[in-house]
């Protein structure tokens, strides 16, 4: 591993280390003085904080992926941000990005959020766009990692299709009041949706095995407040 690789890793490490003993020092303070906080320490992923913050900013722009529902749970949402920084851990040094990169995923995300919208989600927040680009770095390489190491298409069986459709494809339609179409005519929609069931199923075993070689801590009253 280079020389610069190797100093980058310390740089970030000492950093993590500033930061999570900031965030308690200030949330012990507020407690002591009856403050209402705006920001804490949500949990410790060895000794790599998340902070409330963190999690605002991840949720008003859903950069976890998956349901946008503003009903997910504080803690569903906090689980995605572990299960990414548990993969970003493994995999970050392995994977290059391009800036290009970044800044084509801010308009994508200024497209999709719209111009205004996003723009008064970061006043909100305080943040410029560009204090964006470290979150959106993050889900960047983590869609990237999981892209590669899940590629392969898994084996999805008739039967299975079959029994998609008969017990949640024509029950859905029915209760959106469409009629539901054919099987032969949504053949392929839903082996796409069995697929990506699979591979959420395999991603969540693997996150599953890096979470039992860590050490996670979560902070519950801190959590309460998202």
């Amino acid at each position: 591993m280079g020389e610069k690789v190797l100093r980058a890793m310390k740089v970030r490490e000492i950093t993590c280390w500033l930061v999570f003993y900031l965030v308690v020092l200030i949330f012990a303070e507020a407690q002591a003085s009856g403050q209402e906080l705006i920001n804490c320490l949500v949990a410790s992923v060895d000794n790599q904080p998340v902070t409330l913050f963190d999690l605002r900013v991840v949720k008003t722009f859903n950069l976890l992926g998956g349901s946008s529902d503003e009903s997910i749970t504080a803690e569903d949402l906090l689980n995605r941000y572990i299960d990414m920084m548990l993969v970003l851990r493994l995999t970050r040094e392995q994977i290059s990005l391009a800036p290009e990169e970044i800044k084509t995923e801010l308009e994508k995300l200024k497209e999709r959020t719209g111009v205004e919208a996003f723009e008064v989600r970061c006043r909100e927040l305080g943040l410029k766009p560009e204090d964006l680009s470290t979150y959106l770095q993050d889900k960047i390489l983590y869609e990237k990692v999981i892209g590669i190491r899940f590629s392969q298409r898994l084996y999805v069986s008739l039967k299975e299709i079959e029994d998609y459709y008969q017990k949640i494809y024509v029950p859905e339609q029915k209760a959106a009041g469409r009629e539901p179409a054919g099987l032969v005519d949504v053949l392929n929609e839903i082996e796409s949706r069995l697929q990506a069931r699979r591979q959420e199923e395999r991603v969540r075993e693997w996150t599953q095995e890096l979470r039992q070689r860590a050490e996670i801590i979560i902070y519950s009253e801190c959590l309460k407040r998202l």
